[in-house]
């Protein structure tokens, strides 16, 4: 097995990162792997409390312990996320040729460094696969089916909350966005864009005008541009503890993005053939769909739910029919 370098993002929250590298350094890899954390720089106008953050953030980075080596680069300007995330992969991916990707707010299972080079090299030969994620929406929004013979599936999306890629992949992303006219030009690409979720194209309208600044939304583009999926778990290496109102692009959110890392396989199932399981594809795309369900059958699903029963009323839209 390859042992790709780990990088870690942070800003002005040292307690999430504190939280991040432990769990990190508890992986039965940490101590054969390298690490770099890069820490952001302060706004213009920050405040003494944000500085003070950014500075606490700083010394947690150089009291990291359990790697191989560690290196904290530290910026002196605020890059912001997107630009931050992009310029930092770039660096390293250009020496190493590979990268383990996490925020400074994901905890990671014992097994998620085991899990993400294993799948870094086991499909480092698939063309069509463009990125390798840790996470996966909640399993109470999207449910694998039972006879389903993989650890692993095939996504048309890919999921930022823990995530690897190769080089040559990671260099063919345009991040200037000039392809996005071409998108909107036409209803088709659009429909074909937003199987991964009907919220794409807004979301790339939102980046397009500076609405949001996200490296992700145009990575995941690439990957629709390529005709390439990324490999999602079934049982989530990761979870996000972000959603606790201190990230500058996230809000608070309670429980709906939690995931049961104990459920996560030391030794898991990769998928040979490549290739999108319509039921999944259905029930992912459920998770993203916009799509208002009835009353009466949300007050079915909540019964079925508190007699421990699969909720009836599972999928709101699909792709594929059955």
């Amino acid at each position: 097995m390859t042992f790709a370098p780990i990088i870690v993002f942070s800003y002005n929250r040292p307690n999430h990162l504190k939280r991040t590298l432990e769990a990190l350094s508890k992986n039965e890899l940490a101590s054969e792997s390298d690490l770099f954390i890069f820490c952001d720089g302060a706004k213009e106008n920050a405040s003494e409390e944000q500085q003070n953050n950014i500075a606490q953030n700083r010394i947690v980075a150089h009291y990291a312990e359990g790697f191989k080596t560690i290196k904290v680069v530290e910026r002196e300007k605020n890059m912001g996320l997107a630009n931050s995330i992009i310029a930092g992969v770039s660096e390293v991916i250009e020496t190493y040729g590979r990268a383990i990707i996490l925020e400074d707010d994901i905890l990671s299972s014992r097994w998620f460094l085991k899990y993400m080079n294993s799948a870094l090299d086991y499909y480092e030969s698939y063309s069509g696969v463009y990125s390798i994620s840790a996470n996966r929406p909640p399993e109470n929004r999207m449910m694998i089916p039972e006879d389903y013979p993989y650890d692993v599936f095939a996504s048309l999306r890919n999921y930022c909350w823990g995530w690897a890629t190769w080089k040559d992949r990671w260099n063919k992303v345009d991040w200037s966005m000039e392809y996005l006219p071409e998108l909107l030009k036409y209803p088709e690409q659009i429909e074909a864009y937003n199987r991964g979720g009907d919220d794409l194209t807004d979301l790339m309208l939102l980046q397009k005008n500076g609405k949001i600044d996200s490296w992700a939304v145009r990575f995941g583009f690439e990957h629709f541009v390529q005709h390439a999926v990324s490999i999602l778990p079934c049982h989530a290496y990761a979870s996000n503890i972000g959603f606790d109102g201190t990230g500058t692009h996230t809000g608070v959110v309670v429980g709906v993005y939690d995931n049961d890392l104990s459920k996560a396989i030391e030794t898991p199932r990769f998928m040979p053939i490549v290739y999108e399981d319509k039921r999944i594809v259905n029930a992912f795309y459920n998770a993203f769909c916009k799509k208002k369900r009835p009353i009466w059958q949300k007050a079915i699903n909540y019964i079925f739910r508190k007699l421990h029963k699969k909720p009836p009323f599972v999928i709101k839209k699909k792709i594929y029919s059955e």
